[in-house]
């Protein structure tokens, strides 16, 4: 793979910076940079390569996350090491992980998620009634502040801040995970992958349908959401040293006895 776009998050310090020394970087190792790119490197945190997966992900172009930015969950590669990843995809030294993708359609209209699509309140502090389907079965009613419909890669993100499982990235399966129901049964649920998730929005309260906290559609009382795997992967270029579990080591401090 010779030919890369370049996908920054411009609000990033230093962002103008780094963009000219990456494509300096890469011109030296003999890579070109296109509009029509054989693999993508996303710059920045997780929001930004999020944003990346929204506009090649479709085009089953592989992304490899460089994190200048703060956590950096799936962005595995440091910048100080951009140039070891470069050599090391020059020699094909590398693995592709397939991310599986979440559709939710709503309104004649169609919203995808890489991490989650969640469906939220719009006031602070007012609460949603909800009713839920899966595979066209009445679950249950319920008030909440939301619900999140998560990714396996996504079940590290909103869906774990919220009380939601961890699930390793090549699982498939659908996350439901209540967002500070009323209720206390209403707990999250594992779902498989072929599942449809139908979400109504009731009477009570307003909401906004979110994807990837990125793009967002308001949804109004009555109206309902179906969630269900959409039919493309993302791609991640990911470096053969680094693993989901040395992943949630080092970012998450996951065990957190290392040391002690």
């Amino acid at each position: 793979m010779k030919k890369v776009g370049i996908v920054i998050n411009k609000k990033k310090p230093r962002a103008k910076k780094i963009y000219r020394s990456v494509r300096t970087i890469l011109e030296q190792a003999g890579f070109t940079i296109t509009s029509k790119p054989e693999f993508v490197i996303a710059l920045g945190g997780d929001g930004t390569l999020l944003n990346a997966a929204h506009r090649y992900g479709k085009m089953d172009i592989p992304i490899l996350g460089v994190n200048i930015g703060g956590l950096g969950f799936l962005t595995d590669v440091t910048f100080d090491k951009f140039n070891e990843s470069l050599t090391e995809i020059k020699k094909g030294k590398f693995r592709i992980e397939k991310r599986m993708v979440l559709k939710a359609i709503f309104d004649r209209r169609a919203i995808y998620g890489l991490n989650d699509i969640t469906i939220t309140t719009r006031i602070a502090g007012r609460v949603v009634e909800f009713s839920a389907e899966i595979n066209n079965e009445y679950i249950c009613r319920f008030i909440a502040d939301g619900i999140i419909i998560a990714t396996p890669t996504g079940s590290t993100a909103y869906s774990l801040a919220t009380g939601g499982p961890i699930l390793l990235p090549d699982t498939e399966a659908i996350l439901f995970t209540p967002i500070a129901p009323h209720t206390l049964s209403v707990r999250p649920l594992v779902l498989p992958a072929d599942s449809e998730v139908r979400i109504q929005v009731r009477k009570k309260g307003r909401a906004v349908l979110v994807a990837d906290g990125q793009r967002s559609k308001e949804i109004k009382a009555g109206m309902s959401v179906r969630f269900q795997r959409a039919k493309y992967y993302i791609h991640l270029i990911k470096p053969l040293h680094i693993t989901f579990f040395h992943t949630l080591r080092e970012k998450m401090k996951w065990g957190g006895r290392e040391h002690a």
